[in-house]
């Protein structure tokens, strides 16, 4: 019941905290908010892992109010627009399922076997539960660090690959 209390709590944190991040996407780009909520998952996740191992319910509440609300708020809240934006209206839905769906299940679904693994393997220590979090948040890092900002752009006009092209509608009223 503390775990059902803790999450439902932060959850309702989240929901004020999303839109907020959304907002501040729209001044400063998704990139940069992508970048500083995976920056905070890096930073946060041996405090977690810690205060949860107190053992008490105020730190756990805590603890995964601060993860959900503050940690991964930035991230979720630009995650769709972010993909979206990355792929041509030509291909956007594709695009877009198959990374999500693919990443999803290769790293969200082997998650927890992951660190049921580590768990076992290292005395239920959860320093490496946590060290793999950093890990794949880095590898999240390095994957957002090569990806182009399309915040601000005229997504009619610019592809991917960055080149820019004319709108179709444009084109049929034979405009430039």
């Amino acid at each position: 019941m503390i775990a059902l209390n803790a999450v439902t709590l932060a959850a309702l944190f989240t929901t004020v905290t999303i839109p907020l991040m959304g907002m501040l996407a729209d001044r400063v780009g998704r990139k940069p908010l992508y970048i500083a909520g995976t920056l905070a998952i890096m930073a946060f996740a041996f405090p977690y892992f810690w205060l949860v191992s107190l053992g008490s319910p105020l730190w756990f509440t805590v603890a995964t109010s601060v993860a959900l609300a503050v940690c991964w708020a930035p991230i979720t809240a630009v995650l769709g627009t972010l993909y979206a934006e990355m792929f041509s209206t030509q291909v956007r839905y594709t695009g877009v399922t198959l990374g999500f769906q693919i990443g999803s299940a290769l790293a969200g679904g082997t998650a927890p076997l992951i660190s049921t693994f580590l768990l076992e393997r290292f005395a239920h220590s959860w320093l490496p539960v946590a060290g793999y979090l950093v890990l794949v948040s880095g590898v999240s890092l390095c994957s957002i660090a090569v990806t182009r900002e399309t915040w601000n752009a005229d997504l009619r006009t610019v592809v991917p690959s960055g080149e820019h092209r004319r709108p179709a509608s444009l084109k049929a009223l034979g405009m430039p």
